[in-house]
């Protein structure tokens, strides 16, 4: 049964939830923007006469944002809300589970909503639709009792005024063809149509950072920050993260097709870098680019090539596959974790309990993307000497404190390519391109610039 007011709300309760439309005559750029970018939607998000505060705002799957409305004239107390991103389409479709939070940020225990909100284009404006879930009818009439739904509809409203600004500031701007600004993010369209975000910081010689598994760009910002003193960094949401599409079937030359595009970003020529499990795919698309490839800066690439460590499962890409078609995604995080990188089962669910375990289980379905980049990288044989023709100079870096096969791999990569230096990082681990960016960055900066 569903109940239609004069406001564009649609209560339907045999569904439990809440729908409200609105059309505006400004585009879907400039609707995305003002949905995602924490200052903007300070300037209208709440009901007439309440103030709002955005506390974090992390666009992407798995990803949190944490506001505050309350009225101006504090005739109520401030309401707190965490919201957890679980599907982020740029410009098309954002998803989050809204909860109530207390003074601490601790969800207040009155349960979960989620909530969907779709971008379409009319004509030459664009429609946005919200709907919001309740877990069963009585939290849906709470939320009616409440008048939940007029506060949506008055945000709405809110959010027309902003858009019908012409000089409230945005940044949904056009630059350069084929590349859109939205939010701090930039696009470009890859060879096949798939638009690929990025941001681009510093200035100097370019640099590209490639991420690994299981993350977006902004799993790489801290080298990307260290690096920006002295050259122009790119980092981006590889395909299947973040704000980047993910056409289907996945395609690994298509990756390399994607940096050929940031490279034309860059200016046509760019340095790469990545660690761990990045590394192959750096290495593969160094070798397909040729001389506009400058440069590779490699953080202990995790090639198995003795008995050093037991290689990959045979079957890792198919088990991988099966999980997160079954919706197993957080045992595909944890089949990765125990077989790939040894952790101990013991450790597992106190891992569990740690945010970047939902962050991995929403980008389970990379864990296939990069093993199959990997192939022959991980057997526990010698590396192939076909796969790769670089003439690049290319350091590989290990860490000090780093495992035995880690460094092996590196000495093999350098066996069988022409212009290939081994480096030490002294006192480091695996994790340093992570948790000790200033000296990776520093490292990287010597051996490319000289």
């Amino acid at each position: 049964m569903s109940e239609d007011t004069a406001d564009g709300i649609v209560i339907d309760r045999s569904n439990n939830t809440i729908h409200i439309s609105r059309t505006y005559a400004a585009g879907v750029d400039r609707a995305w923007w003002a949905w995602t970018d924490a200052e903007a939607i300070t300037r209208w998000w709440g009901p007439q006469g309440w103030a709002a505060t955005v506390y974090e705002m992390d666009v992407r799957p798995g990803g949190r944002w944490r506001f505050q409305i309350a009225p101006v004239d504090e005739s109520a107390a401030p309401v707190r809300s965490i919201a957890t991103y679980k599907t982020v389409v740029a410009r098309a479709e954002l998803k989050y589970d809204d909860t109530f939070a207390d003074e601490a940020w601790q969800s207040d225990g009155t349960g979960t909503f989620p909530t969907a909100v779709t971008f379409a284009s009319a004509g030459t404006g664009c429609t946005v639709n919200v709907t919001a879930g309740f877990p069963d009818g009585q939290a849906l009439q709470r939320a009616v009792d409440l008048q939940m739904a007029e506060g949506y509809a008055e945000a709405l409203d809110r959010l027309g005024t902003l858009l019908d600004d012409p000089h409230g500031n945005h940044a949904d701007a056009q630059s350069t063809e084929g590349e859109t600004i939205m939010s701090h993010l930039s696009t470009v369209t890859s060879a096949d149509g798939t638009t690929i975000a990025y941001e681009k910081t510093g200035s100097g010689p370019a640099i590209i950072v490639i991420s690994n598994v299981a993350e977006d760009h902004t799993g790489v910002a801290g080298v990307a920050k260290a690096l920006s003193e002295h050259f122009t960094v790119i980092s981006f949401d590889r395909r299947g993260r973040g704000a980047s599409g993910d056409p289907q079937p996945y395609d690994p030359a298509r990756e390399i097709d994607d940096i050929a595009a940031l490279i034309d970003v860059a200016g046509g020529s760019a340095a790469l870098t990545s660690g761990s499990g990045g590394c192959g795919l750096t290495l593969d698309a160094a070798g397909a680019l040729g001389d506009k490839v400058t440069g590779l800066y490699l953080y202990e690439p995790p090639f198995i090539v003795d008995d050093s460590r037991s290689p990959a499962p045979a079957d890792y890409v198919e088990h991988q596959e099966a999980l997160v078609a079954a919706g197993k995604r957080s045992e595909a995080v944890e089949y990765f974790m125990t077989e790939m990188i040894g952790v101990p089962a013991e450790y597992i669910p106190a891992m569990k309990q740690d945010p970047s375990w939902d962050v991995m289980a929403e980008y389970a379905h990379t864990y296939a993307y990069d093993g199959r980049i990997l192939r022959g990288l991980q057997d526990g044989k010698p590396l192939p000497t076909d796969r790769w023709s670089i003439d690049a100079p290319i350091a590989v870096a290990v860490g000090g404190n780093g495992e035995t096969f880690i460094r092996n791999g590196a000495h093999a990569l350098a066996a069988i390519l022409p212009n290939v230096t081994v480096l030490t990082l002294p006192d480091h681990d695996h994790s340093a391109f992570w948790m000790a960016p200033e000296p990776v960055a520093q490292q990287a900066r010597t051996f490319l610039l000289g």
